[in-house]
């Protein structure tokens, strides 16, 4: 791993970890790291922080984290009816899938977990997106349920998720390219590293 990749991750650790600590769209700050530090603690079989999350955050942050494969829809309404909107629920899927990513490839790299920063203090957005829907997916989506639009109910949700993907896996333009390279290995060789990882995680996608 060459010094400048390495610092194009630490950049991408430095701008997601600030995302983190401030308010969303639907949380804030403080309520995104602690959801943060609950996913880490389940990650690694850890006791997890006192936090002020509620009872339905708190379950979706730990399934989310650590028990992904065993998410139901029946667990998404059950939430809604606790007190969780949807919308909230999808917030907090990115805010666990960025930090597992990140940590992950920490991880790969043999580097330190970003340590969680100071939450910034503010109010959540509180803002919905005009036009999505429940089409064959378990939240709402702008068009057809698929990765692409997985965030798309949460406003700038998905622009997180590409920046992520795009310097963790390729550019998404470059997703229809059979021939793309990243820093020396082949579209083949990245898709057996992507399928070999899915299969481990039980994703059924």
């Amino acid at each position: 791993m060459t010094t400048s990749l390495i610092a194009e991750f630490e950049a991408l650790c430095d701008r997601h970890f600030d995302d983190i600590a401030r308010a969303g769209v639907w949380w804030t700050g403080e309520e995104k790291l602690a959801m943060a530090a609950v996913a880490r603690a389940a990650m690694t079989d850890r006791t997890a922080p006192q936090t002020g999350l509620s009872d339905a955050a708190l379950e979706a942050t730990r399934k989310v984290a650590a028990d992904a494969s065993s998410l139901r829809k029946a667990d998404i309404e059950r939430w809604e009816a606790e007190g969780m909107r949807v919308e909230a629920y999808v917030e907090l899927v990115g805010v666990v899938g960025r930090l597992a990513a990140l940590d992950t490839a920490a991880f790969g790299l043999g580097l330190d977990p970003t340590p969680l920063p100071t939450p910034v203090t503010g109010a959540p957005l509180e803002a919905t997106v005009p036009g999505v829907g429940y089409v064959d997916g378990w939240v709402p989506t702008d068009g057809i349920a698929f990765p692409p639009t997985a965030y798309t109910a949460v406003p700038g949700a998905t622009e997180l998720w590409i920046d992520v993907s795009n310097v963790l896996y390729m550019p998404l333009e470059e997703m229809g390219d059979p021939a793309f390279v990243r820093d020396k290995a082949t579209r083949a060789q990245i898709e057996l590293v992507a399928s070999r990882t899915s299969y481990l995680n039980d994703c059924f996608y």
